[in-house]
């Protein structure tokens, strides 16, 4: 769907404008494709985020380019989940979650947050990953990577009153590299608590 958007509740979110990374520690583990960083073993407490180019869009775009720019985007998709989904529990701090965000959609994201983050879980005693996977689409203009949309599929369990209750996100994840710095200008997900897929947030 093109143009505006709409998202949960009837509000429209749309912002104007692999190798994972260095948050190996709070993830549990690090793997990568060939192409990216070695790889480092998971511990059993959490699984690897899974980063990986299946499209680009210049065949002579190098493959040191390409590292760059998975890395690049993996750094941004690592900050994500753990401010999003993993850390200490309980918390409340979810808010934290947008710093990667473009300002104008940082701003709206947060009337989606339960669909964005692992906010309704804040009472939770842990959270763990089981699945963490982005598939990376880049633009590519003359030489230089300009955008990226990162297909994620995102896997959690929650401990809530001894019992373990899953949590999902997967959708898109669209991305712009501005002045070197990557961010996220827009999404496109869905999530899913175990019970029922929940309301399509499509800024």
């Amino acid at each position: 769907m093109m143009g505006p958007m709409a998202g949960t509740g009837g509000r429209a979110r749309r912002a104007t404008g692999a190798a994972v990374l260095l948050v190996c520690a709070a993830l549990g583990g690090c793997t990568a494709e060939p192409s990216g960083p070695p790889e480092s073993q998971p511990s059993s407490d959490s699984a690897a985020l899974r980063v990986r180019t299946v499209v680009h869009g210049d065949s002579n775009l190098t493959p040191a380019a390409r590292a760059e720019a998975e890395g690049a985007v993996g750094d941004v998709l690592s900050g994500y989940v753990v401010n999003a989904f993993l850390g200490d529990y309980p918390r409340e701090d979810f808010a934290r979650s947008f710093e990667s965000f473009t300002g104008s959609l940082a701003r709206n994201a947060t009337g989606d947050i339960d669909q964005l983050t692992a906010n309704r879980f804040g009472d939770a005693k842990a959270i763990r990953a089981t699945r963490l996977d982005a598939d990376l689409s880049f633009l590519v203009e003359g030489s230089d990577v300009i955008g990226a949309t990162a297909f994620v599929r995102f896997q959690f369990e929650a401990t809530m009153d001894g019992v373990q209750r899953p949590l999902g996100m997967r959708g898109r994840l669209m991305l712009v590299n501005e002045d070197d710095a990557w961010s996220v200008f827009g999404y496109d997900v869905v999530t899913d608590t175990g019970d029922a897929v929940e309301a399509e947030v499509t800024p």
